[in-house]
């Protein structure tokens, strides 16, 4: 169950493998950077000072653009983008901006807080921090003798390392139970493109000449730097396609909107698949070479016509036929962008099959303008050697779906079986930085589910539903406070970044390493030995084979290797999958009885009177984190539920009218936005609203929570949520 490394790392050896020392490294540049690192060495020497700018990277959202905060009298009056930041390509967006807030917040937490009423109550004690860590490890350790140290899961989001330590500390405890956010969100993704091509590749978006993009919606869901190469294109020749049942920011930048039925993108592929295999339109000596099974697709995608695939997604078959023939013209420089977001339907993982077999057969990989493996900065690991417990049985949520990630499981079965006390009970629950509450589909299956658990201890910066209904509250140190550990984004440019603290951490909040090395000195030993390391100390050691990793990185805030993506390299060369070759046909995927190429399944069909759920993101809001940032809430201060007009006039609904929107699992109020920028079989509202924590005191009370009505469904390949499946109905409030 736990990874064991095979020579256990005492602290004199890794501080001796830590050779280099900043006091060597060269200092040189036109930005001020900490001056304990040119001076002391110690990186996580707090910044004082009149006047400083401070590289860091940003924490607002999960692309870690580089930032400059400028410091004055100890106070961050402005956040800047990083010019030489080449993967945000040296720009910050409005919640990059919004990132002074977070620090002063005055809803964000200030001290260890301790529960005195009912769950929920929103009654709370100051605590010192002494006793709040000792009254979250004594239960821990309780719960751990009772069921098993498996009786309490380890719930937690994305944040540049600091998730490593909480993940890190579950392993060290003995819990197999670690869930992450990727089932909320691209699970399925990295499933279906890697049984393709062996990894989740990124695409040229710069260089591309034609995009298609299924409900990625870039110019507001923004990944860096695909949201502003999206618009760059090269000599005025980029053609976007875009299928979305609502028209979005990105629909209106694009060339041309398929407003799709919700649920069918799948029949879209398969009929462009039909059409350029049909018509001869692929390269068949890339095939030959490259691919294995391309003799299985040509009788599988026969019946798939575009004039089949008309009647499913309601788009015209001379349409489809048009961008297929346009896609394979504008081979290999030609994408169907895969994207990052939560998945569909149930049958997601096929469906994103379905696009990298698309991309494969037009024999775009690894090409300029085409679909590029991903490649990382070397950093040296922190290796350590988790204690082992005999007793402690597998993942509670174990052979619920076909590639289950060990890491990030399920959240879907879990939640379910969590319930079920299925095949054993889990009474305790460490959350750190998720608010599953508005995260997790079907919120009142997620309260029942905690309102079961014996002890939940929270760590989070404000206080999220999750941290309302916990036991114990820890304040962290928001990312402009803190340091953290090194770390490579990965990409076909891959960068490494780090975050320094711009000031000292304020009022009491601390940082996840020492939540983590504190909690694991009142666990054990053994856990303690594992965190027996200064931050310093760990930095050092992620460069110990190459020091100009730091020295870049106080120079210029961001360290890479290159500027542009190093097309071809795997070319000609084995790539990760069983044959070695891109796999059309999946072996894997027979051998596990699933599927071997993907099979369309038709959405369920709509009564009359309800209409499908649909999720999206805002440009401003990063998931439900940063809708209470008061910057961000004057833009956007509730969301609405979006209903088309036709659908609206035959209900009898007026725009601005209070509505509630029921689904199977909950009930929600919020105000109708009425207009014709969706399908009148769909509605949509934003997330990150109708929350229940009063604590969050700019959006508590407004809008409505899409958790609260999205039902519990998943792929059982990947056991990604699917979040298109809801079927609700609207009524007068």
């Amino acid at each position: 169950m736990s990874r064991l490394i095979d020579k256990k790392l005492s602290r004199r050896r890794f501080i001796g493998l830590s050779s280099c020392t900043l006091a060597t490294a060269v200092v040189g540049s036109q930005v001020k950077v900490l001056r304990a690192l040119a001076t002391s060495g110690d990186i996580s020497a707090p910044v004082a000072g009149k006047d400083d700018s401070i590289f860091t990277t940003c924490g607002m959202c999960v692309n870690k653009c580089g930032v400059i905060a400028r410091v004055r009298d100890g106070v961050i009056r402005k956040l800047d983008p990083n010019p030489h930041f080449i993967k945000s390509r040296a720009m910050l967006c409005a919640r990059g901006n919004a990132g002074v807030k977070v620090v002063y917040d005055p809803d964000r937490l200030k001290y260890p807080l301790i529960r005195t009423g009912a769950r929920g109550e929103g009654k709370f004690r100051k605590a010192t921090w002494a006793e709040a860590l000792d009254l979250v490890a004594k239960n821990l350790n309780t719960i751990a003798d009772k069921y098993t140290r498996a009786g309490v899961m380890f719930a937690s989001t994305e944040g540049t390392y600091q998730d490593h330590f909480f993940n890190q500390l579950a392993e060290c405890f003995g819990s197999p139970n670690t869930v992450r956010h990727p089932t909320l969100c691209l699970s399925s993704n990295i499933q279906g493109f890697s049984a393709t091509f062996g990894t989740n590749p990124t695409p040229d978006v710069l260089n591309a000449d034609y995009i298609i993009m299924s409900g990625a919606n870039r110019s507001e869901a923004l990944i860096t730097p695909d949201s502003i190469d999206m618009l760059k294109g090269d000599g005025g020749r980029r053609k976007v396609i875009y299928l979305d049942p609502r028209f979005t920011k990105t629909a209106a930048k694009a060339d041309k909107w398929f407003p799709i039925k919700a649920g069918t993108d799948m029949a879209f592929i398969l009929a462009m698949i039909n059409v350029i295999v049909s018509e001869g339109l692929y390269d068949k000596t890339y095939l030959q070479n490259n691919t294995v099974g391309f003799d299985k697709l040509l009788p599988h995608v026969a019946s798939y016509t575009p004039e089949w695939a008309q009647d499913e997604c309601e788009i015209a078959a001379d349409d489809i036929r048009k961008v297929a023939r346009e896609f394979a013209e504008a081979a290999p420089k030609a994408v169907y962008y895969q994207g990052r977001r939560s998945s569909f339907a149930s049958n997601d993982t096929q469906m994103r099959r379905a696009m990298a077999i698309l991309n494969a057969i037009v024999g775009n990989w690894d090409v300029k303008g085409g679909m590029l493996p991903n490649a990382g900065i070397k950093l040296t690991p922190h290796d350590y050697l988790a204690p082992w417990y005999d007793d402690v049985p597998e993942r509670i949520d174990a052979g619920s779906v076909a590639f289950l990630s060990e890491k990030d499981g399920s959240w879907p079965v879990v939640q379910e079986r969590v319930l079920a006390a299925d095949p054993y009970p889990v009474k305790g629950m460490m959350i750190y930085k998720q608010n599953v509450l508005s995260s997790v589909p079907d919120r009142a299956k997620t309260l029942k589910m905690m309102d079961q658990m014996d002890f939940i201890c929270c760590i989070d910066i404000t206080m999220s539903d999750a941290a309302w209904y916990s036991d114990v509250v820890l304040p962290e140190a928001t990312y402009l406070e803190r340091q953290d550990p090194i770390e490579s984004l990965g990409g076909p440019v891959p960068v490494a970044v780090f975050r320094q603290p711009a000031i000292e951490a304020q009022f009491e909040s601390k940082p996840c390493l020492w939540i983590m090395q504190e909690l694991a000195t009142r666990l054990g030993e053994e856990i303690a030995e594992t965190f027996d390391f200064t931050m310093d100390e760990y930095i050092h050691h992620q460069v110990k084979n190459n020091p100009q990793i730091l020295t870049d990185l106080k120079e210029k805030g961001v360290y890479f290797e290159r500027t542009e993506p190093n097309y071809g390299s795997t070319l000609g060369k084995r790539l990760k999958t069983v044959s070695g070759k891109i796999e059309i046909y999946s072996q894997r995927y027979a051998d596990k009885g699933l599927d071997p190429l993907p099979v369309y399944i038709s959405p369920t069909k709509i009564p009359a009177g309800k209409y499908r759920l649909i999720v999206g993101r805002h440009a401003f809001f990063t998931h439900g984190t940063t809708a209470n940032n008061a910057y961000l809430h004057e833009i956007m201060p509730e969301n609405t539920l979006w209903l088309h007009s036709a659908a609206a006039a035959q209900a009898g609904l007026t725009h601005g009218q209070t509505v509630k929107v029921r689904s199977s699992v909950g009930e929600e109020t919020l105000n109708l936005e009425v207009t014709d920028k969706i399908r009148p079989d769909c509605v949509y509202m934003a997330h990150g609203f109708g929350v229940l924590s009063k604590g969050l005191s700019n959006i508590y009370g407004k809008g409505g929570c899409d958790a609260a009505l999205i039902e519990t469904k998943y792929c059982p390949i990947s056991g990604n949520a699917a979040m298109h499946e809801t079927l609700v109905e609207v009524v007068p409030a």
